[in-house]
């Protein structure tokens, strides 16, 4: 009689690759809500240079004068482009990574592009995100032994992460 052993296929590619995609989708939202922020106060500043009275919006702007105000609101423009750019980042230092945007005349929403890099002994792994509109790809370059690599080295700092 013969019996069977249980076997199974562990495919760090894929594995990399859902880790990336479901980072990517949370990435894009908060990158989106980012943008939806700066539109605001750009343009609450477009209203505020046109002498608009938004104190019914804004009470706190009855505190302040009118150039303060203008100040503070392109403060809060560039913070929300800086951490917008920022939700691409890799929290973990195996990666390095490089991501940039565009617009695209065909959306509304702008498209991301993002690659992550991470080196291991048996070779660098290349994770590239690129979005259009509302579709998000993965897409994972690197031999195999390098993706086993790699993926363990991301599940070690998610450990580590969860203990500090």
């Amino acid at each position: 009689m013969t019996t069977s052993t249980a076997t199974t296929e562990f495919d760090a590619r894929e594995a990399l690759r859902q880790h990336f995609e479901k980072n990517a989708l949370t990435a894009f939202d908060n990158c989106i809500e980012l943008l939806r922020q700066r539109d605001l106060y750009l343009h609450a500043l477009s209203k505020i240079e046109q002498g608009a009275d938004l104190t019914g919006e804004l009470p706190e702007l009855k505190l302040v004068n009118k150039t303060v105000a203008k100040k503070v609101v392109k403060q809060l423009i560039r913070d929300t482009e800086k951490a917008a750019a920022l939700v691409w980042e890799s929290p973990l230092k195996i990666f390095t990574t490089s991501a940039r945007s565009r617009i695209d005349e065909l959306s509304l929403l702008p498209s991301f592009d993002a690659l992550y890099t991470a080196k291991s002994n048996s070779g660098a792994v290349k994770i590239a995100v690129k979005t259009w509109r509302r579709n998000l790809t993965v897409s994972v370059e690197g031999n195999e032994s390098a993706c086993h690599s790699v993926h363990g080295q991301l599940v070690m700092a998610g450990i580590r992460s969860n203990f500090h």
